[in-house]
């Protein structure tokens, strides 16, 4: 397996599950794509609105899980994409060891900017979140290529 990428956002039910999802899509099977949250419980389902906007991509997220961030989980893996520019620096202080390959996805285009959280938003703010997200890794994937 080539690429590994993890998105991290911070309960991993809406931004980070989203951007996994639209990436496998997007990246298809070259690249090992997961998520995991800064402040997740663990064991939750991807938030319904998330679900439900993905779905109408055809793409699936019912099978998610929720995770914690972990050394083991950033260790393992080649690129450590959070959602926003202050979720990079958190993750830069509390895991140095892996700053060299972590950035923020806003950081991949030409516009830098954050994916905001649409935790309890409208299916509007969801469908644009998504929007947003997958522009976002129109870029990255771009810069990886």
């Amino acid at each position: 397996m080539g690429l590994k990428i993890l998105f991290i956002c911070t309960g991993n039910t809406c931004r980070s599950p989203m951007a996994e999802g639209l990436a496998k899509e997007m990246f298809g099977t070259s690249v090992q794509i997961s998520s995991a949250g800064m402040d997740a419980y663990g064991g939750e389902s991807a938030n319904t609105k998330a679900l439900q906007v993905l779905k109408e991509q055809n793409v699936d997220l019912s099978r998610h899980r929720s995770r914690r961030i972990s050394v083991e989980l950033m260790s393992d893996v080649d690129w450590i994409i959070p959602m926003t520019q202050a979720q990079e620096e958190a993750l830069n202080r509390f895991f140095p060891q892996y700053s060299h390959k972590t950035r923020y996805l806003g950081a991949w285009g030409d516009r830098k900017r954050d994916v905001n959280d649409p935790w309890s938003g409208s299916l509007e703010v969801y469908r644009q979140t998504a929007h947003e997200i997958r522009e976002l890794l129109s870029a990255l994937k771009s810069q990886l290529s």
